[in-house]
């Protein structure tokens, strides 16, 4: 027999990702109290997040919307206004930085078609009047006190061309002032300054020939008017379509889009907003006034919108039908309707964007607070964190001596950080979501639908549900690293 024993010292055995998991979810039961304070942090800070980033979502699809039917809505009246008006170079500048904003292929086609300068020269002037029209948008954002030490009392072109007028002494005065966000930097500044000499030149020159054929146009349409002395609005809705076609064909000789769409466009929306007119005009008419208050039994005579309002009446009906048919008035009321409509989301959004930061996600306050609530989120779960871990201290012990090793202690801790950023991301997600649409649905009524991007939500959603499981995570890190650190015999002691 031998003086020695054989010790068989076996492979340890390590346990699988599930069991691990499985682990993780019985630990979040046991401690179900201290789980739902963590989760409850990680669910305001997601739903938080959601609300804004669905929120935005809205205002950028609802705002784009909106403002395409009020451009469709104008677009008669503009197209006519550029081929009969001539331009002041404010205007031009306003087009060219329109057309270079949304990158219109048409409206660069027509500048070189009808002022005869090749496209690639009409783009770069494009690009130098957006430039100069957010110069001179910067220079009237400066406060008051600052802009007179700069500029003095000039604004808009005036401030750019009195800040050229002495350039070494404007970056001499300019230079103290570092706090100043100037777009593209003082850099791209002086950068603009160098060209605008150029480019001064060549939007003269653009603008002179541009009104060159808006005077040929207007003489055609003069021409074609003959003797009819109403407005051109008017001329267009009563000629017939052989006059239109021609009328079109001898404007676009002269280098204007103008297609049969436009001129059948213009018909109609002209016709309707005469109508509109004339409607709106008898509505606030002495003749109508006193048999508007005998019907509807009014004491004060009745501002002309409330009028409006009422033209689906049949007492209104009867009073008006002498002078409109049933066809006129509906015309009339949906056009009141849907500009009223329009007008009051415009405004409604224009508190919220701008035309600049229409296609933008979150402004700068948003994401400052975005941040606050985000720090506030994590020092809220690594407290609770650490919290948790405090009183496991003789379970990590335990799993210590049984041969648990730093690295599955720590992958344990963060597991059970992520799930809990999971579940709490996904109930955010939910919350956030419910409370952006039921604020939009009270605001925008059913343009919310009328816009509604399935992608855009879902994208946000996926987005919130990441940041909420990476948030508990990085919450987790620093309470679990020191956990797995811990020696046995140093844990068993902590009481």
């Amino acid at each position: 027999m031998s003086k020695y024993r054989e010790i068989d010292v076996k492979k340890q055995r390590s346990m699988t990702f599930c069991e691990t998991f499985g682990l993780c979810i019985k630990g979040v039961k046991h401690r179900m109290f201290r789980s739902l304070l963590t989760l409850a942090v990680v669910v305001l800070a997601v739903a938080f997040f959601m609300f804004l980033l669905s929120e935005s979502v809205f205002v950028k699809n609802i705002g784009s919307g909106v403002s395409k039917e009020i451009k469709h809505d104008r677009r008669s009246q503009h197209t006519l206004t550029r081929i009969s008006s001539p331009a002041s170079e404010m205007v031009t500048i306003r087009r060219l930085s329109a057309a270079y904003v949304t990158n219109d292929e048409r409206a660069f086609g027509e500048f070189s078609s009808v002022t005869g300068i090749a496209k690639d020269e009409v783009v770069k002037l494009a690009s130098g009047a957006n430039q100069e029209r957010i110069y001179a948008d910067w220079f009237d954002s400066i406060p008051s006190g600052r802009r007179l030490i700069l500029v003095h009392n000039n604004t808009g072109r005036g401030a750019i061309r009195y800040a050229l007028s002495d350039r070494d002494s404007f970056a001499e005065r300019l230079a103290p002032m570092i706090d100043l966000r100037i777009p593209g930097k003082q850099v791209g500044l002086m950068s603009f300054f160098d060209a605008y000499s150029g480019y001064a030149e060549q939007l003269t020159r653009f603008n002179t020939l541009w009104n060159r054929k808006v005077s040929a146009a207007c003489k055609v349409i003069e021409e074609m008017k003959g003797g009819f002395e109403k407005s051109d609005a008017e001329w267009i809705v009563t000629r017939s379509e052989e006059e239109l076609e021609l009328f079109r064909s001898r404007i676009s000789e002269l280098g204007f889009a103008f297609g049969t769409e436009d001129v059948k466009l213009m018909q109609g929306q002209f016709r309707e907003a005469l109508v509109y007119s004339r409607v709106y005009a008898f509505l606030g008419s002495s003749s109508l006034r006193e048999e508007w208050t005998r019907v509807f039994r009014e004491t004060t005579v009745s501002p002309i919108d409330e009028k409006f309002e009422k033209l689906n009446d049949g007492r209104a009906r009867s009073l008006l039908r002498g002078n409109f048919t049933d066809e006129e008035l509906d015309l009339a009321y949906e056009h009141y309707i849907r500009e009223r409509r329009l007008m009051s989301l415009e405004r409604k959004l224009s508190a919220v964007m701008t035309l600049d930061d229409a296609s933008a996600g979150l402004n700068g306050r948003q994401v400052f607070l975005l941040v606050i609530s985000f720090v506030v989120c994590m020092v809220g779960i690594t407290n609770a964190m650490l919290m948790s871990i405090t009183e496991r201290f003789r379970e990590i012990a335990t799993m210590k001596c049984l041969g648990a090793t730093d690295g599955y202690i720590l992958l344990q801790f963060m597991m059970e950080a992520a799930l809990q950023g999971f579940c709490g991301g996904i109930v955010g997600v939910v919350l956030g979501f419910l409370i952006a649409f039921l604020r939009g649905l009270m605001s925008y009524g059913g343009y919310l639908f009328k816009y509604w991007s399935t992608s855009g939500v879902l994208a946000c959603s996926l987005f919130s549900l990441i940041v909420g499981i990476v948030l508990a995570v990085l919450a987790s890190v620093q309470p679990s690293w020191s956990a797995s650190r811990m020696a046995p015999m140093e844990a068993m002691r902590v009481e």
